[in-house]
């Protein structure tokens, strides 16, 4: 790391656009930590520090800024809550771990400790059935007030709306409500992030009684009735709080409160492994509920769990590159990496390059037999060299290797029983075979094989075939499309290599994806860059496997790699965690595992360097041999002799072009809480029920599968058959008076 002679000062603007552009913030974040660090900026004017660089920062700075936030006083001479002396500490903290980023020396962020106490999670208080009914009457719906604020307060009470989103409805989504007993409708909610909420019939009767009233053509829901001067009518969010704590105090009850909610959404196009096929994140939403590859727990094993919710959103998206697998998702879905006590969420806002993401190394399809073994090694070499022509009725395959096209010929005479010949290619060092079947062209333009070569795919119905026929598949692509030397595929189709690696992983090969800009020189003598895609299988074992297992006429020209020494394991924060747990309990191991094992420097797997798994096993065997024991012992032993995960670090993150798209996230079993999605473990959606009055929440606990209640506490909003249920159930009115 480097000293650096520019003051602190002058690094906010950089770490503000580093907030912005790396790590993907929000509009709202950039301008809370703009104004956090003014704070910060004002101290140090104030105390004639205004050069102060970031490696002359010192405890006793930070020690004396705190004393500054803590004795500060505002106009009228209010002092500053705990928690909100945090979010100044918060900004700074996060200054720090700019410098870090960037390798600017400075105090660590972690020197930066807030105040105890000031950031309990705040518990969500609720209101029984008697409290509601008092709240829910309270208003005067002998007038248009009274039955605009009646309309507010079932809003809240069925959907949960936060204040801000519940003021930007508009009355044209409320249009013909004459016959609808509910309704979903899509909002903006916090942090632009569009999501679907839902009012029961109990709701919309008040709005339809509401909106009877209206003969404004004003745009807002909700309106104020004063002057009709002012250029926007809709009400404001204070008015709003304003109008609820006046109800809430005339019916002697709390404060209403409103929920939170999390999504987790992936591209349309991510692969799903499920129980019986491979599916599109799409094509999975649109299919009955089935079960999907899940990893347990308990065992750390791949099983399968049952659907239970699905969900469609518009979102921002961000593309994850971790050792070679792509994912696309959005800034809130949720994946898994490792930290001091074993496995943890992280979401992909959150993740950087260098982390590790949890990826499957096999996945369990039954699959079902679709074509003749055959005919699918016939696909697959068409579709990496062939041509089909619709009008002529014939299939044109190009090879410089004549041997290849004799022996597709042949296959193509036996299953169609049709003509195929092979010619020369004038002027060139190629071969060509037409195969003449109006029935073969027709099957492969059925199966998509009329579209560009960078939009080529594998057919859906060959990725969740049998495995006979995959294996066909895929050696039939190679002869086209694979390289001699190392086991290497090639295509301009990022899509096509991604659905035959999650192809490969059905016999636990494991394979990387790599991005190159390719430039030709095109026949009319001009270059053509374009970008070009490889997959490739980098160790022995998996090499090993993919040439035992993928019977590719390539076979005697491929090349194994030397010796692989085993896969690594990201487990320096939990070994790291154990060395200083021992340390405490006075259990020396160190110089025992250097004798026993010949592992000479632990410290070294703490930071960067990676064990790998036998390494992993006898460490764990050395621990156990001193007698220890402990729940992260525990952990790391699950996590190390798992023969269903392996981990992924990440190379590159980025944030698709500007835009909202349509991404679908889904729920399962709670006890999982996890599916397979294009190969990397996803944290799944089922973080989206109910928390209303009427229903316990411990019962609601329990239903997730939530250790803590303070879990369970964030989980709020109503979005699948099953819950809407209970929703229609607790918010159709029998329990409550008119």
């Amino acid at each position: 790391m480097d000293k650096s002679n520019k003051p602190i000062i002058k690094y906010i603007p950089d770490f503000l656009d580093y907030c912005e552009i790396e790590k993907g913030l929000s509009d709202r974040t950039l301008s809370n930590y703009d104004q956090y660090l003014r704070k910060f900026v004002f101290w140090l004017k104030n105390g004639q520090k205004e050069g102060l660089l970031p490696h002359e920062l010192t405890p006793d700075d930070i020690w004396a800024y705190r004393l500054y936030l803590s004795r500060f006083q505002g106009p009228g001479g209010l002092s500053l809550k705990k928690t909100t002396q945090n979010y100044y500490l918060i900004a700074l903290r996060a200054l720090l771990r700019y410098f870090t980023a960037k390798d600017i020396v400075s105090l660590p962020a972690d020197k930066v400790t807030l105040p105890k106490n000031a950031n309990k999670e705040k518990t969500i208080k609720f209101l029984n059935l008697d409290q509601i009914e008092k709240l829910l009457l309270a208003p005067d719906i002998s007038n248009p007030v009274g039955l605009r604020d009646r309309a507010i307060l079932e809003s809240f009470f069925s959907t949960g709306l936060r204040i801000a989103e519940l003021v930007s409805l508009n009355v044209d989504q409320f249009a013909n409500l004459k016959d609808k007993k509910d309704l979903e409708i899509s909002i903006v909610g916090k942090g632009d992030y569009p999501r679907t909420v839902y009012f029961s019939e109990r709701a919309l009767e008040w709005i339809k009684k509401y909106l009877q009233t209206r003969k404004d053509k004003e745009k807002a829901l909700f309106i104020h009735y004063r002057s009709r001067h002012d250029a926007d009518s809709r009400l404001t969010p204070r008015s709003i709080e304003r109008t609820v704590k006046k109800y809430a105090i005339a019916a002697g009850v709390p404060v209403f409160t409103t929920p939170h909610t999390i999504r987790h959404c992936l591209h349309p196009l991510t692969r799903i492994a499920t129980a019986d096929s491979i599916l599109s994140a799409r094509d999975l939403f649109f299919e009955r509920t089935g079960k999907v590859n899940s990893i347990k727990w308990q065992t750390m094993k791949l099983n399968n769990v049952e659907i239970i919710s699905k969900n469609q959103h518009i979102t921002p998206l961000y593309s994850i590159w971790a050792d070679g697998y792509n994912l696309v998702c959005s800034p809130k879905h949720r994946l898994f990496t490792l930290g001091s006590t074993g496995i943890k969420e992280v979401t992909a806002t959150a993740v950087k390059v260098g982390d590790y993401l949890m990826a499957a190394k096999g996945i369990n399809i039954k699959g079902k037999e679709f074509i003749d073994p055959k005919l699918a090694r016939l696909l697959g070499y068409v579709l990496g060299d062939g041509v089909v022509n619709n009008a002529r009725r014939v299939v044109i395959i190009h090879d410089k290797n004549r041997s290849f096209l004799e022996y597709y010929s042949a296959l193509a005479n036996k299953i169609f029983k049709t003509r195929a010949n092979i010619t020369k290619r004038r002027g060139e060092n190629s071969y060509e075979l037409r195969i003449y079947s109006q029935e073969l062209v027709s099957f492969l333009l059925s199966n998509g094989y009329n579209v560009k070569s960078n939009q080529k795919r594998m057919p859906k119905s060959i990725m969740s075939s049998s495995k006979e026929e995959v294996k066909e598949f895929i050696a039939g692509f190679y002869d086209a499309e694979g390289n001699s030397g190392t086991i290497r595929l090639f295509s301009s189709s990022l899509d096509l290599l991604k659905d035959i690696q999650i192809s490969l992983l059905r016999f636990k090969i494991d394979s990387h994806i790599n991005e190159r800009q390719r430039t030709v020189m095109l026949p009319q003598k001009r270059l053509f860059s374009h970008l070009m895609y490889t997959l490739e299988i980098l160790h022995k074992p998996d090499q090993t496997r993919f040439l035992k297992l993928i019977k590719t006429l390539k076979s005697k020209s491929i090349t194994i790699q030397p010796d692989f020494e085993g896969e690594k394991v990201p487990a320096g924060k939990i070994l790291l965690a154990i060395r200083k747990d021992t340390d405490n309990q006075h259990i020396f191991w160190s110089e025992k595992l250097k004798n026993n094992y010949g592992i000479n420097h632990l410290a070294r797997y703490f930071n960067k360097l990676q064990p790998v798994r036998n390494t992993l096993k006898r460490i764990i065997m050395q621990l156990e041999d001193v007698g220890y024991h402990s729940p992260t012992l525990d952990e790391l032993k699950k996590i190390t002799y798992s023969e269903s995960i392996k981990w992924l670090k990440i190379k590159k993150k980025t944030r698709l072009p500007w835009g909202r798209y349509c991404t679908y996230d889904f729920g399962v079993a709670p006890t999982q809480s996890n599916l397979v999605t294009d190969g990397i473990i996803s944290h799944n959606s089922y973080a989206t029920d109910l928390l209303t009055q009427g229903v316990d929440l411990r019962s609601i606990q329990e239903f997730l599968g939530h250790r803590s209640i303070l879990t369970t506490q964030i989980y709020t909003h109503v979005t699948n058959k099953r819950l809407r249920d209970i929703h229609r159930q607790f918010h159709s009115g029998k329990n409550l008076k008119e």
